[in-house]
């Protein structure tokens, strides 16, 4: 599970790495049969250098790095 704090990267690019900054939950709008769908975690991630911007990606788009 990430946490705020944890140290991430982007799957689709490794070279980019950040440190979590915020979570929240986004409502899904994805229908299933027989079935419900789950909240869907939004990070706001700081990217590196120590000023780069701070974007919002999908906590499954993203992995820790330890």
């Amino acid at each position: 599970m990430i946490k705020v704090g944890d140290r991430v990267t982007l799957f689709n690019n490794m070279s980019r790495e950040g440190i979590v900054v915020d979570m929240k939950r986004q409502k899904s709008d994805q229908w299933i049969v027989g079935a419900t769908m789950e909240h869907i975690f939004i990070l706001s991630i700081h990217f590196q250098p120590p000023h780069g911007p701070v974007e919002n990606h999908r906590a499954d788009h993203v992995m820790r790095l330890e």
